[in-house]
């Protein structure tokens, strides 16, 4: 029992010690504004451990960029100087500024003149294979957590109460890939280079002018009728549905805005083209059981259980009538409905008024981002739904 119990403790030592050695050999990714940590077993105090940048090491398919390829900039966070050594399809500014298409989106969406159009012409350029450095890649991780930043805190402090599931859905529709897409397509105006080259040649087009334009790898999800697919081989994973790259490009193009005019801009740009556009948060409700939760909400509130009254009706004979009702709470109205029957109408009464609560929005709400934020209420939270 003995030799057995200590084989089994050496077994267990022994995984113990690879697990060590195996979380000390992984790469992990740092950031450019950490900082440099001497070799403690160099002879040399000023050698540097060599390492490899990463950027968005989750989101990023874990694409490392080596040192030599990549300048940085004095101040880590000057994130505007940080350039890419190896891009050899990369656009330059002089060659950016000859794509028309390129100069009536700087002017259409009122770019300030700090915005290079060669960032803009990377914006329009999906990742479509390995070698290529020229994408939007991280541009579009990085705008993406822009837009989820200030979407969010405009919504939590115009909508302290929304429930968590609502909230989630509300933020989809305002920065999802199909608004987005919505808004890259019919309200900038941003063209897919879907022109083969032949076509391209056929018209004496430009080599350059393909840069003006959305170009991304299709993905693919129904073949052509008549066409059968007999190849097993594993998916591109540079492919892309239109919705999502052409999100992807106004996630980059905000990113850029960021980059070269600062975040007050980009927060003005994001107010002007995203958080202006109508959502209807209250068709997001859906109440399984209304009366039951408004309910629980009335106690939880110290208020007194909602009761229904008749307010008004007309053609109670006829076939088809109309009822008006009243949820009341004491003698406090919270909402009224109407429908064809008197339950309808009370069910409708317990929906307006728990909607009447979740859709509760504060006169003149300031977000943490402003300058004149001094703090605000904020409610106890969701305690069901």
């Amino acid at each position: 029992m003995f030799s057995s119990r200590t084989a089994i403790g050496h077994k267990s030592a022994s995984r113990v010690w690879n697990a060590s050695t195996k979380i000390q050999n992984r790469l992990i990714s740092i950031s450019p504004a950490a900082v440099q940590k001497t070799n403690p077993n160099s002879n040399s105090n000023n050698e540097i451990i060599s390492k490899k940048y990463k950027f968005s090491y989750e989101t990023a398919k874990n694409k490392s960029i080596q040192n030599s390829h990549l300048s940085i900039p004095n101040n880590k966070f000057d994130f505007a100087n940080y350039n890419n050594n190896n891009n050899d399809d990369e656009i330059t500014e002089e060659n950016a500024k000859l794509i028309p298409s390129i100069v009536s989106l700087h002017a259409r969406l009122q770019l300030s003149p700090d915005y290079k159009y060669s960032t803009l012409v990377k914006s329009l350029s999906c990742p479509i294979d390995s070698n290529s450095n020229f994408n939007n890649q991280q541009l579009s991780i990085f705008g993406s957590h822009i837009l989820s930043f200030y979407v969010s805190e405009y919504l939590l402090t115009n909508y302290p109460r929304l429930p968590i599931s609502i909230l989630k859905s509300t933020i989809d529709s305002y920065i999802g890939n199909f608004s987005l897409y919505d808004i890259a397509k019919n309200s900038w105006g941003i063209d897919e280079d879907s022109t083969s080259k032949l076509e391209k040649y056929l018209s004496n087009e430009p080599e350059l002018f393909k840069f003006g334009r959305l170009r991304f790898i299709k993905k693919v999800t129904k073949p052509e009728s008549n066409i059968i697919k007999y190849s097993n081989s594993i998916n591109n994973p540079f492919e892309l549905s239109k919705s999502e790259a052409f999100a992807n490009s106004v996630r980059s193009i905000i990113a850029g805005l960021y980059i070269h005019s600062g975040e007050e801009s980009a927060k003005n740009f994001i107010n002007d083209h995203i958080l202006s556009r109508q959502v209807d948060i209250s068709s997001v409700f859906d109440f399984k059981e209304p009366g039951k939760l408004l309910t629980r909400l009335l106690k939880t509130n110290n208020m007194l259980s909602p009761t229904v009254r008749l307010i008004s009706e007309t053609g109670r004979l006829s076939n088809s009538p109309i009822y008006v009702v009243g949820c009341f709470s004491g003698n406090d109205l919270l909402a009224t409905g109407e429908g064809s029957s008197l339950k309808e109408a009370r069910v409708r009464s317990f929906v307006r008024a728990l909607k009447a609560w979740y859709l509760y929005k504060p006169l003149d709400a300031k977000v943490p981002s402003d300058s004149n934020f001094n703090g605000m209420f904020v409610d106890d939270g969701e305690k069901f739904y």
